[in-house]
């Protein structure tokens, strides 16, 4: 559902990228995507996505109410990754921003966010430091870890005392700032896999295996009125072993990429098609160079939070 709009306005702009879009995924109460829907568009000049569920909205009373906003609307219950990748399609801008109805922007410096993400080496995707409902920063970064036969991320918290950026692995709940022709290149988020921890997560480790990366910054903030914390599920579920498969099957032995089987979470369709044909040609690390290799801000003296 497009806004409502001259249909000649709608031919130029399709040869005119925006600099930004947002979008907004509907996953709380009615009354808080009225609420979101009232603020973006009287605080935000960019153009407005909702992506939603048909169950959950009537046309025409939407469109009477928000006629500048696009609707993304799916028949079914996807996961998060499919709703961002929708979105990234019909957005057509250079940028674009996901929120979540639950949460409400308090930061969005935009001249500093823009001059990030111009940069030669920019990151792929700029996270948000989130904020719970209690003022207190939430422990957001994460770091790569092994236990056992997992991959179980260290958590820290981002510092808010300077403008530093920090290194993160992927974006938590995949809320963030993403360079749309840089998502799409990385083949977005994974739809096969359908755990949102894993989907995020193959995301992120995909972005630094290619040599690109995540920041958080304190330029871009969102807070939970009603959360006081973030727990992720991190349980096993379809598709984690395309995840291993592609994170851990290749080791970089003197310059080189080999092939080494990550027992047992092992997708041979996946080995042989993606990683093999096409991953081994342009990775540029492995992930036990990544985990040996990254700097968290103070970690030598803080002690980790588990989440």
């Amino acid at each position: 559902m497009h806004q409502r709009q001259d249909v000649g306005i709608r031919i130029s702009s399709l040869y005119r990228q925006q600099q930004l879009a947002i979008g907004i995924l509907d996953l709380s109460s009615k009354e808080e995507l009225i609420d979101s829907l009232k603020w973006y568009t009287a605080n935000m000049s960019n153009s407005i996505y909702v992506i939603t569920l048909q169950t959950r909205i009537d046309e025409e009373d939407w469109q009477a109410m928000f006629p500048d906003v696009n609707f993304i609307i799916f028949k079914q219950p996807a996961t998060t990754g499919e709703y961002i990748n929708a979105f990234a399609d019909e957005c057509y801008a250079t940028y674009f921003l996901v929120v979540r109805t639950d949460c409400t922007l308090i930061a969005f410096e935009g001249e500093h966010l823009m001059a990030l993400m111009a940069e030669k080496n920019h990151p792929a995707i700029i996270t948000p430091v989130m904020i719970s409902s209690s003022l207190e920063v939430l422990p957001t970064l994460r770091a790569p870890y092994i236990n056992g036969r997992q991959v179980d991320p260290m958590s820290f918290t981002p510092s808010v005392d300077t403008d530093e950026e920090e290194q993160n692995l992927y974006p938590v709940m995949q809320l963030g700032l993403y360079d749309r022709a840089l998502f799409q290149r990385l083949r977005s988020y994974d739809t096969l896999i359908s755990g949102e921890f894993y989907q995020a997560m193959d995301f992120g480790v995909r972005c630094f295996l290619l040599g690109y990366k995540i920041i958080t910054t304190r330029s871009l903030a969102l807070q939970f009125p009603k959360r006081l914390s973030i727990i992720e599920d991190r349980s096993l579920c379809d598709g984690s072993d395309r995840f291993y498969t592609k994170a851990m099957s290749i080791r970089r032995i003197a310059g080189k990429n080999v092939i080494e089987k990550w027992k047992p979470y092992v997708d041979k369709e996946v080995l042989n098609e993606e990683v093999k044909k096409k991953q081994m040609l342009l990775q540029k690390t492995d992930f036990f160079t990544l985990m040996k290799n990254w700097k968290t801000k103070d970690s030598a003296e803080e002690e980790p939070e588990k989440q």
